[in-house]
């Protein structure tokens, strides 16, 4: 972190924004949206030659990261990697879930995640043949434990038995000690996802299977395996056991495609700025293909390889379950 001095403030440039420490009279206090940092620095300035304690504290002023213009822009650089077929019909009895976690308050952050849910949005209106309308998208700071609740519940009530249901997240995906693996929203730590029953993913495919759509799809660009992308235990101060269960799928309405085994990585694409599953998903589906099981092998094989030059230790498998059959659209 770089650290430059001024005469009334002091800027901090870091990764996650610009920050301002203003200066502060040692008899005031300055609110701090969502952090402080609180130094106590001495000085001779005064003319009687007293010691006089000046107090700073950190007050967040703008995240590029949290900036929608700074994501919308960055998203502008990202989308020439893809050329999106463009569906004529538009069926206005499908609907789509996105969601895209990059910013996390209590673990580390996810990187790319809402610039590649951003991409599956364009995805999904421009080749899916989704209404904008009928796309609902939670960002970082929105994707919160009510929220991904409450947006599930309503794309579910939503469907319709003559269109589809697509649900995608990228995010943190966490193991709980008894081995059931939870979506991790925005506001949650991985210590107390077990608090959040409804975040289960067997109670979500459950809910999304008794949907009446259709047919139901699932993307789920996120590992289960209780680590951040360098590696780091998501669970503070111990080693949880990393052992997760075999995920239940009822029915044949549900296709779920996921970034890799319970056990991979899933990792970032720095170069694309994209998740690496994602941006490979994204270049087969934007052509226009319409079925998972034809493009699996392909989309297997690619991850797989951008994952190994990355490290053996960053080995990603993606992998696709129940009906392996319907159409895409």
């Amino acid at each position: 972190m770089l650290k430059v001095l001024l005469l009334a403030s002091t800027l901090l440039f870091s990764a996650c924004g610009i920050y301002e420490a203003k200066y502060v009279k040692p008899s005031n206090q300055y609110k701090s949206n969502s952090w402080d940092v609180s130094k106590v620095a001495s000085n001779n300035y005064s003319s009687n030659k007293t010691k006089i304690i000046y107090k700073e504290k950190i007050v967040r002023v703008s995240s590029e990261r949290d900036s929608k213009a700074e994501l919308q822009k960055q998203y502008s650089s990202v989308k020439s990697e893809y050329n999106f077929k463009k569906n004529r019909n538009k069926n206005k009895d499908s609907f789509a879930l996105i969601i895209g976690i990059n910013n996390y308050k209590q673990n580390t952050n996810v990187e790319y995640a809402d610039l590649s849910a951003m991409a599956f949005q364009e995805l999904a209106q421009k080749t899916l043949g989704i209404p904008k309308e009928n796309i609902i998208i939670l960002l970082n700071g929105d994707a919160t434990s009510g929220q991904i609740k409450a947006k599930i519940e309503l794309v579910k009530e939503l469907s319709d038995r003559r269109g589809n249901l697509y649900v995608y997240f990228a995010g943190h995906g966490v193991p709980a000690k008894d081995g059931s693996t939870y979506l991790l929203p925005s506001d949650m730590s991985a210590d107390s996802i077990h608090l959040e029953p409804n975040l289960k993913l067997d109670t979500i495919y459950a809910k999304l299977s008794k949907a009446e759509a259709k047919n139901v799809f699932v993307f789920m660009d996120s590992c289960f395996s209780g680590k951040d992308d360098e590696g780091s235990l998501l669970y503070k101060g111990v080693a949880p056991v990393l052992r997760t269960n075999k995920t239940i799928i009822s029915g044949n309405k549900l296709t779920i495609l996921t970034a890799g085994k319970s056990t991979d990585f899933a990792n970032d694409f720095k170069a694309k700025q994209q998740r690496m599953f994602t941006y490979y998903l994204i270049k087969e589906l934007s052509q226009g293909k319409k079925n998972l099981n034809s493009i699996y092998p392909d989309l297997k094989s690619d991850v797989k390889r951008a994952s190994l030059r990355k490290g053996i230790g960053y080995k990603q498998v993606p992998q696709i379950y129940g009906n392996k059959k319907v159409s895409l659209y």
